[in-house]
């Protein structure tokens, strides 16, 4: 009797140890992301004679993410991104010739990312990913009210729509749980949508992000 009650006290001690070493190993493996950036927009076609980089400037956004260690090499990101690109002046609807509009894009996705090396001063990768892109034309800066589409003002400008992207980076330790890292991504997303906007001449489209920033880690890397 003595002996089977040394053997539950054992079992209990080791279900107790067991789950929080696992859930150590786990937040160890974890790692956060933030950076600023820039975006342009590239080759879609806003209407039939102009691409959006045509009607769009230079935009900014603000990236972030958390990133969970599968190997020395390889890493699942969940990121998330909020950009911000002004209506040109010239450009501008008549209805918001005297606001600021904008497109305002935010990306949700989940991407793998692969290391080239490990342990080196610098480390280059790449990263490959798909999620929901919510985007819209809207009259303010930061996500105000969604213009009218162009042939169907009855719809909203916008849409949330699937987007892939696919980017290149480099890694470079500061500090044992602290490395800066500099990236470019392509994204590419499915915004063509006859029905809801009335037309197709607004097609699919497609931005080159750039970003600095930080990342921590709260294990090794």
């Amino acid at each position: 009797m003595r002996l089977n009650k040394e053997v539950l006290v054992a079992l209990a001690g080791w279900l107790l140890v067991v789950p929080a070493g696992r859930a150590s190993t786990f937040g160890e493996r974890l790692s956060l992301r933030l950076s600023p950036g820039g975006i342009m927009a590239l080759g879609g076609y806003y209407n039939d004679t102009q691409t959006l980089g045509k009607i769009v400037n230079l935009g900014i956004g603000l990236n972030g993410g958390i990133r969970y260690k599968i190997s020395d090499f390889v890493f699942i990101d969940a990121c998330y991104a909020f950009n911000w690109l002004a209506v040109k002046k010239d450009q501008r609807p008549f209805d918001y010739k005297e606001q600021n509009p904008a497109f305002n894009l935010q990306t949700f996705s989940l991407n793998g990312t692969f290391f080239l090396t490990s342990g080196y001063m610098i480390e280059p990768y790449f990263t490959v990913g798909a999620g929901i892109c919510p985007w819209r034309f809207s009259d303010g800066p930061l996500w105000g009210a969604a213009w009218p589409a162009p042939a169907k003002p009855q719809n909203s400008f916008s849409k949330t729509s699937l987007g892939l992207n696919v980017g290149l980076g480099v890694e470079s330790y500061l500090f044992s749980k602290v490395s800066a890292f500099a990236e470019i991504k392509y994204f590419y997303i499915f915004a063509r949508d006859v029905g809801k906007f009335g037309t197709d001449d607004f097609t699919e489209q497609d931005f080159l992000g750039f970003n600095i920033g930080l990342v921590y880690y709260f294990g090794k890397k």
